[in-house]
């Protein structure tokens, strides 16, 4: 029974929401080997909300993670024989991470009250860098590139709204919060050539560190409710290590027109406490090229988030009061891509 509500808990519920991501990128060639790019993207994020009809409204409500990159990357190129290259390939980025959580608090907790709901919202900045190689035969449109990105520190501070009440006034005091977290290091290797005239085959293997993300503990950042240190909440993640493996084949209709079918494989990061779990999509572009100046690519995808069982009743070998089990099936999961590309 919900005790909010004074009625049954809700046994489902739709946590995902949809969303949009920009990437914006110029690019300069310097010489006739070196080039550089300059680019904007929003490489992390995540957007969930189970309402307060739902048991699991005691881990979270609302969840969301929001970033922003702004990043260059260079590259030089050798020649390695008669009709091949070599590439060096090698960027920085400097990146803005910020996270939101919403939880329902039960009046047992340890800073006492009755039922309310609880706000953290917390953000850092911080630098990255990227390296790689790339080897490259123009005449076969053959391309092979491995790049490494480093992880991300953040120290993130922000302050925890609701949790603590003003023991006259009876309302919620901000409490100054901090955790150090990073975003995962990744490698990714990638692989194009020719098959038959016009004809392109293409592939790609990605591996990223999630399983460097465990529980994310956020900590009082000062004395002057909580000694400094203490610990207030966490974020219970314990990932495992995510796959991307993808591959596709490309055709060449004429100087105008050509397109692409892909096929992908994302290996959920879930560990059974959250609902990451295996995603299969199937994509089609086509791209519209009418002057060497400029080029329109458009792009959709669909496919499935693979079912699974959620329970964070028990955590890192420890009983959670507020756990619950729930399982799930498999969902659609679609998408837009739109792109355009201008020379000057």
């Amino acid at each position: 029974m919900n005790p909010t509500t004074g009625r049954p808990y809700e046994t489902e519920v739709d946590e995902a929401k949809s969303y949009w991501v920009p990437k914006i990128s110029a690019k300069f060639d310097l010489t006739s080997d070196l080039a550089c790019a300059a680019q904007y993207r929003q490489p992390w994020g995540i957007e969930t909300d189970v309402g307060t009809g739902t048991v699991r409204m005691f881990t979270a409500i609302e969840q969301k993670i929001s970033s922003n990159d702004y990043g260059v990357n260079c590259s030089y190129r050798f020649a390695a024989g008669e009709k091949s290259y070599f590439r060096i390939l090698g960027g920085v980025s400097y990146q803005e991470l910020k996270g939101e959580q919403t939880k329902m608090v039960p009046p047992g907790s340890a800073f006492g009250g009755s039922f309310r709901v609880a706000s953290l919202d917390v953000e850092d900045q911080s630098v990255g860098w990227r390296l790689g190689a790339a080897y490259e035969i123009p005449e076969y449109a053959m391309r092979a590139t491995l790049v490494y990105q480093s992880e991300v520190k953040y120290n993130l501070e922000g302050t925890i709204d609701n949790l603590v009440l003003n023991p006259v006034t009876g309302r919620g005091m901000p409490l100054n919060v901090e955790s150090d977290v990073a975003t995962p290091q990744s490698v990714e290797f990638k692989f194009q050539t020719g098959i038959a005239p016009d004809w392109l085959a293409f592939g790609s293997v990605k591996w990223t560190d999630w399983s460097s993300i465990t529980s994310v503990d956020f900590a009082s950042a000062d004395n002057k409710i909580v000694p400094q240190g203490t610990k207030i909440t966490s974020l219970n993640l314990y990932y495992q290590d995510g796959w991307t493996v993808s591959g596709g084949v490309g055709h060449k209709f004429n100087d105008q027109w050509s397109a692409a079918a892909t096929v992908t494989w994302d290996r959920g990061t879930s560990t059974g406490l959250t609902s990451q779990t295996d995603v299969w999509l199937f994509g089609l572009g086509t791209s519209y090229k009418p002057t060497e100046q400029f080029e329109v690519r458009l792009a959709g995808a669909a496919g499935w988030l693979s079912s699974g069982e959620l329970d964070d009743t028990v955590i890192d070998n420890k009983p959670s009061p507020t756990g619950s089990k729930g399982e799930f099936g498999n969902d659609f999961v679609g998408g837009l891509s739109l792109t355009a590309k201008v020379k000057f």
